[in-house]
């Protein structure tokens, strides 16, 4: 035997065990980025005007909750629902979240901001996510 030859020996080894070791791991770095989903981010910005108003479709499977978040940035009230129900007003400068349960058929859920009492134009950041 050669030097040449088992150097090549020792290089394929090296690599036969690196391509094992490196498939192995695939399921472990798949399994770390499904749990990571498990704040699902529907929409997230800024509105100003009117009303704001959104539908997004949810399964329960990707988490129990539904969350609707804003920070209220305008001058007057802001009323928000989730599917008309949940209802909480947030006043100007002040944030707040309400949730609601997520069903066991996918379904769509509607998310609406309005201004309180007298109407107006609103100015909100918000944040629609889905968690368990």
């Amino acid at each position: 035997m050669n030097f040449k030859s088992i150097f090549k020996g020792i290089v394929s080894f090296v690599l036969v065990v690196g391509l094992i070791a490196g498939t192995s791991m695939l399921p472990v770095f798949a399994k770390s980025t499904e749990s990571s989903s498990k704040d699902n981010a529907a929409d997230s910005g800024s509105h100003t005007g009117t009303q704001f108003q959104a539908t997004y479709p949810f399964k329960k499977s990707n988490g129990a909750k539904v969350n609707f978040w804003i920070k209220n940035t305008g001058d007057v009230s802001v009323k928000i629902t989730i599917n008309g129900r949940q209802k909480r007003t947030i006043a100007p400068g002040k944030s707040g979240h309400i949730s609601a349960p997520v069903g066991f058929l996918s379904g769509d859920y509607k998310f609406k901001a309005v201004p309180t009492p007298n109407g107006g134009d609103i100015s909100i950041n918000y944040r629609i996510a889905q968690r368990d």
